[in-house]
């Protein structure tokens, strides 16, 4: 079975602890994907941004990532800020479960 659930970004983003979307409807999820509503979160400041999933039980977290697209070749991936305010963004994660 599929489902999707939509979920408020959080005004005091946690590295390492994300956004959380549970779906009481699964035992077990068993694939998700996360999807956030504005694509150009940020493009003004030459940084693209990626959602990282994982899966516990029926509990989806959403992390979020950052590159820089200036400075050369080698940019690294890095999680978001702690204290980054995502209160105005909308995070939809697609779900299969048991």
């Amino acid at each position: 079975m599929i489902k999707v659930a939509s979920v408020a970004g959080i005004a005091d983003y946690a590295a390492g602890v994300g956004t959380t979307v549970t779906f009481g409807e699964f035992e077990k999820v068993t694939a998700a994907i996360a999807k956030c509503n504005k694509d150009e979160v940020l493009k003004v400041d030459d940084t693209i941004y990626a959602l990282e999933v994982s899966i516990a039980g029926n509990v989806v977290t959403v992390l979020v990532f950052t590159c820089a697209t200036v400075g050369g070749p080698g940019n690294a991936w890095t999680e978001i800020a702690d204290h980054s305010n995502l209160s105005a963004l909308t995070f939809t994660v697609v779900a299969h479960g048991e």
